[in-house]
């Protein structure tokens, strides 16, 4: 497959779709990490909001998604329709477009949001860690759940790993909160890259019990937890 040709997804829900990065994803990734936002708390602060280096970052996984089946970072996109339920309530709007019009305006399309991850981890290659880095406009939309509980998923089902890694940034109380949702406990505070890190894991049999409990309670358990951990 070409390098610049949009490859399907390989996974999606009803939010998200995960796919290979190609060529043409370059500017989204620049543009993301041009945002102090989302570069604040990271553990692993590339440059990529220099263009030669998320070639480079294409190039590399490029060549990891041929060698290593089931890994890799993936492109995230969220399906979006360019006309939303405001526009569309607004009577001018509607009187404006003809109906072939309206039904490509509301009909959603994949649309940049990040990435997500699960790759072996820098210090321990046999072990791997799920991650994701998302646009500040998803934030707190529950689409890191989402991917997560998929990707725990295939880490579990399709890879049968026994036991899958998370790391952040020792103040990051967002991925935090989202972990804990997903099922992961605390594994103390350990470098990575060189820097201080906070450490999660859930293994196999845990993600078993825990996906059975409906996402809303995994919320509600995950947010009392952290406000104890905060107080």
């Amino acid at each position: 497959m070409s390098a610049n040709k949009s490859p399907g997804p390989w996974l999606i829900t009803p939010r998200l779709r995960l796919r290979e990065f190609t060529f043409t994803d370059r500017n989204d990734l620049v543009s993301m990490h041009k945002n102090p936002r989302v570069r604040t708390l990271l553990v692993d602060d590339y440059p990529l909001d220099r263009h030669v280096v998320a070639h480079e970052l294409i190039k590399s996984l490029q060549k990891y998604y041929r060698q290593y089946e089931g890994l890799g970072i993936w492109c995230a996109e969220r399906m979006v329709a360019a006309l939303n339920i405001t526009k569309l309530n607004q009577e001018e709007v509607r009187q404006n477009l003809t109906p072939s019009m309206l039904e490509e305006l509301t009909t959603p399309k994949p649309r940049f949001a990040g990435w997500f991850n699960l790759m072996p981890m820098t210090d321990e290659p046999e072990e791997v860690e799920l991650g994701s880095r998302l646009l500040p406009e998803v934030w707190g939309s529950g689409l890191a759940l989402e991917g997560g509980e998929q990707l725990l998923t295939h880490a579990f089902g399709t890879l049968n790993r026994d036991q899958v890694w998370a790391v952040s940034h020792v103040e990051h109380r967002s991925v935090r909160y989202c972990v804990t949702a997903l099922g992961f406990r605390e594994h103390g505070i350990q470098l990575y890259d060189g820097k201080p890190a906070q450490y999660y894991v859930i293994n196999q049999s845990d993600w078993c019990q825990w996906k059975n409990i409906s996402r809303k309670n995994r919320q509600r358990y995950a947010i009392q937890l952290c406000r104890e951990i905060s107080n």
